[in-house]
């Protein structure tokens, strides 16, 4: 199975086909930003994914296998059309291997679906990504 990338905008959503715990996805989200040193702690990114969450945003999941190995957080802040992706991160077992790139990849192309044409990479990763796709314009 390809990676797939998953917008949710609940932490109990129905991801993982057989979870063994009722909050398997957020404590695997948790643990996968706990594993990263560049983000915040993983309890601190799931509370402000959740409040995003209650004003319409989107946490994009990277799921491979029936296992969530990447995210990405995706905001509107309601006055642009633009989104802002921040919050990437890659299950220790899959950095270095270019999936960040084909999941931010992958987010792009489905919010370009939905009408989205401008976007503003928060993270520095996230900007290497975009740039290095064209899929942002670098000023000169």
């Amino acid at each position: 199975m390809p990676l797939e990338a998953i917008a949710i905008n609940d932490l109990t959503a129905p991801l993982i086909k057989k979870p063994a715990r009722k909050n398997e996805l957020a404590e695997r989200l948790q643990a996968l930003y706990d594993s990263d040193d560049s983000q915040p702690s993983g309890e601190e990114v799931l509370s402000i994914i959740k409040q995003g969450f209650k004003r319409g945003q989107y946490l994009y999941v990277g799921m491979f296998n029936d296992k969530p190995i990447a995210a990405v957080g995706c905001f509107d802040d309601g006055q642009t059309d633009s989104r802002r992706l921040q919050y990437l991160t890659v299950h220790p077992q899959n950095r270095g291997r270019a999936i960040d790139a084909k999941f931010i990849k992958l987010v792009y192309d489905a919010e370009v679906k939905k009408g989205v044409r401008q976007f503003v990479p928060v993270d520095r990763d996230i900007h290497q990504i975009m740039s290095d796709y064209e899929l942002i314009r670098v000023k000169d």
